[in-house]
């Protein structure tokens, strides 16, 4: 009697099981999400489903309300910032170009132009001469290029005080300003980044005490509380 059948059937490999996939049932977008929370402390605050043990109603609606404030001034913080970043960019291409003007002076006022480059600001990085990228170090540099302008009289030229004046205070102005602004915005975010992970710990939550309490009809709970997608 042949075994093969049987051996065949024993060797052939089991089909792999498909991986379940759950769909998620809060949203990634900080704002949406901020959205869900609202209406779900709402609906939570007059519904008979009782507070959890660790998270009263009263407690999560204020972490709703905290959350779509920060989320609101990160908003408005990025925003300001983004005028702010975008001039200091134009006047960094200004100046490296107008920059090249200066060298030319140099040039023709001494054979040797580049061992009076430092008191102008210019630096050598890489294989060129420039002012520093840093913008901290920029501003102090186009304060040294000022005064070096007026000591070699090139400040009644084209390209000398009249000109870089003006840049330089503009410039000092807004790289203070960006820095405050970074630092104003950098504390935001960390505010709103705190506040999403005490937002999604409730919403879990609830999400399981809705099912617990209302084991027959959750679904339709869930879409009361405002949790309307399948997918986010």
């Amino acid at each position: 009697m042949s075994t093969t059948s049987s051996n065949s059937a024993a060797a052939s490999p089991t089909p792999a099981s498909k991986p379940v996939r759950r769909a998620r049932q809060l949203p990634d977008a900080a704002l949406a999400l901020s959205e869900l929370a609202t209406t779900a402390a709402g609906k939570w605050q007059g519904a008979e489903l009782p507070a959890l043990l660790w998270l009263t109603k009263a407690d999560f609606a204020a972490q709703a309300t905290a959350f779509a404030t920060a989320c609101t001034a990160a908003g408005a913080a990025g925003d300001t910032r983004s005028p702010q970043a975008a001039r200091l960019k134009a006047l960094d291409k200004q100046l490296d170009s107008a920059l090249a003007f200066v060298k030319n002076y140099l040039k023709e006022e001494f054979p040797d132009a580049k061992a009076y480059y430092a008191e102008f600001g210019i630096e050598k990085f890489n294989k060129g001469y420039r002012l520093s990228k840093d913008r901290t170090e920029r501003t102090a540099a186009l304060t040294k290029l000022l005064a070096a302008l007026v000591k070699y009289k090139f400040d009644k030229k084209k390209y000398g005080t009249a000109f870089w004046q003006p840049l330089a205070t503009e410039y000092a102005s807004l790289v203070s300003a960006s820095t405050e602004a970074a630092g104003s915005l950098s504390g935001k975010v960390s505010t709103k980044v705190q506040g999403e992970e005490k937002v999604r710990k409730a919403l879990r939550a609830l999400i399981h005490h809705l099912k617990a309490n209302y084991p027959d009809s959750f679904e339709a709970k869930l879409r009361e509380y405002g949790f309307q997608k399948e997918s986010y």
